[in-house]
């Protein structure tokens, strides 16, 4: 059973006071749990135990769910800087790149967006069994991208088949993404069809961390 302050006990209140905000308690209870590194089926044991022997409310099950799946992919970027696989860096060191960028933008009095913008591209999905199958192909998409992004772009694997380059936006023209998929399909076959697309960034730093957690997923 997981504490996180008074929130395991304000959901309880609120749904035996049938206040009409258990919804929003629950968003609460889901986003606490998942900062304290809870489990989901430890938040869903504490949903079920706030309705009191009662089956828990989709409304206040789905809030919860949501939030902790929410805060759960924006931490997930705060493991390291360096993936240690392809050696890549990670998505926290991303994060911290762009947090350069945009106040750079801000003090310059230009707007990220027309300057600079993500590169990504992505592995079809491993079946069982294929683990590393999926792990060679992410040092041929490693290779790949640094043949092409050889100047101060950032490199990054942002999850086990996502990788994505900040780049500046000169760097999205056809040339540059023709070459970067001539490689890919040079290294990885025919067959492995991967996606290769330009990840536009929010106009300000505040929506960076669910541009970054949703790359993640």
């Amino acid at each position: 059973m997981f504490s996180s302050g008074l929130h395991d006990a304000l959901l309880a209140d609120a749904v035996r006071d049938g206040r009409p905000d258990v919804a929003d308690v629950a968003l609460v209870v889901g986003a606490s749990a998942a900062r304290l590194g809870v489990p989901l089926h430890e938040v869903m044991d504490h949903v079920e135990r706030a309705f009191a022997g009662q089956p828990p409310s989709f409304e206040a099950t789905r809030a919860a769910v949501l939030a902790w799946a929410d805060e759960a992919l924006l931490l997930r970027a705060d493991v390291s800087c360096e993936d240690p696989l392809t050696s890549l860096a990670t998505t926290a060191y991303v994060r911290s790149r762009l947090a350069e960028v945009y106040r750079g933008a801000e003090r310059d009095g230009h707007h990220v967006t027309h300057r600079t913008t993500l590169v990504v591209v992505e592995l079809p999905r491993a079946g069982a069994g294929h683990e590393l199958e999926q792990s060679l192909r992410a040092l041929d998409v490693a290779e790949a991208m640094r043949a092409v992004f050889t100047g101060d772009e950032t490199v990054a694997r942002v999850s086990p088949r996502r990788f994505a380059a900040l780049v500046g936006r000169g760097r999205t023209d056809v040339l540059t993404l023709s070459m970067l998929r001539i490689l890919l399909e040079r290294a990885l076959g025919d067959d492995a069809e991967p996606r290769l697309w330009v990840e536009e960034l929010p106009p300000s730093i505040e929506g960076v961390a669910r541009v970054l957690a949703g790359l993640s997923e």
